[in-house]
């Protein structure tokens, strides 16, 4: 079975009062692209759907768009799921009239969470997905008093899908949150809105190791929480000036038929690229430090100049139209 493992769409996102909606239609373009190429049994999006709980206007019709475009048209499955900047009960309404159609979300953390099974020529894979909820909620809905943390709570749904699951079955988890290793520490980005304070929101990822695939969402850098099968897709776009070095796109997961899981990457190519340029004022609005190609990027200037600057943003935004932060170095 082949698997598209996305996450933190975060459709509407605000960056310096610029929404980033164009920038989100122009890669998630390139996704429908993907998907019609590679052809995958199902698209996962783990978790960060939206940007903020009431998202605006221009971000529902474009999720719409995009579901609409890969459901119906492309006639591929998406499986998605809250994350913690979603409105649990936004991404759960009529999510049993939706199921129907090819859409399964899952908004609201239940007790007994079913598995949605999809099957491929070596048989049925069994997806377990586990929305976003603090372990306050957690606690609550199992009426168990000992759960404290994040680890806690996971610790105790993954208990519940043990005691119902089929052990035979290649089974996927799809969750949200920050799934670390133990000694290990994963790559974090500044836009990453923290789930818990004082180590509380850590959750151990030898929690999932028993499953074959286990897609994650939270973390905005691509990469894998402590083994090969446990990982974050990373998130749709740059989203901070903390991410410039990373790459994003889709990770491509291949489920064999003894349950091994493999992955590859597909790079998306922004439609503005986020940069941080480093200098004089002077040099910075050169005409040999600017590539036309590269003038529209999104632009952290960090000014090197001694002497009072007069209205530098004004200057640096003749050239780099697109230019979100201006800092000067002590």
């Amino acid at each position: 079975m082949k698997l598209f493992h996305t996450g933190d769409w975060h459709i509407g996102k605000l960056i310096n009062n610029r929404y980033m909606t164009e920038d989100q239609a122009h890669v998630l373009d390139q996704l429908f692209g993907f998907i019609e190429r590679e052809n995958p049994d199902a698209v996962i999006i783990a978790g960060d759907i939206y940007d903020r709980a009431v998202p605006p206007l221009e971000a529902i019709e474009l999720l719409d768009r995009s579901l609409r475009t890969i459901v119906r048209d492309l006639k591929t499955p998406v499986i998605a799921l809250a994350g913690n900047h979603d409105s649990n009960e936004r991404i759960g309404f009529g999510s049993e009239l939706l199921s129907g159609s090819g859409l399964h979300l899952s908004g609201i953390i239940t007790k007994e969470i079913s598995p949605l099974i999809l099957n491929d020529g070596n048989g049925p894979v069994h997806f377990y997905s586990i929305p976003y909820a603090d372990a306050a909620v957690v606690r609550a809905v199992y009426d168990d008093p000992s759960i404290r943390t994040q680890n806690d709570a996971m610790r105790r749904i993954i208990e519940s899908i043990h005691e119902r699951r089929d052990g035979s079955a290649r089974t996927v988890i799809v969750a949200h949150g920050y799934v670390v290793k133990n000694g290990e520490t994963p790559e974090t980005s500044e836009s990453e809105r923290p789930i818990g304070i004082g180590g509380t929101e850590a959750v151990d990822a030898s929690i999932f190791a028993p499953f074959t695939y286990a897609a994650l969402g939270h973390l905005h850098s691509p990469q894998k929480s402590g083994y090969d099968h446990i990982r974050y897709s990373g998130s749709l776009l740059k989203y901070s000036f903390s991410e410039v070095r990373q790459k994003k796109g889709v990770t491509v997961v291949d489920i064999d038929a003894e349950g091994k899981a493999s992955t590859s990457f597909l790079e998306f190519t922004p439609l503005r690229d986020m940069r941080v340029i480093k200098g004089e004022l002077k040099e910075l609005v050169s005409r040999e430090a600017v590539k036309s190609a590269d003038a529209d990027d999104y632009i952290k200037a960090i000014l090197t100049d001694k002497g009072e600057l007069i209205d530098a943003m004004s200057t640096l935004r003749s050239v780099y139209p697109n230019v979100l932060e201006m800092t000067k170095e002590e």
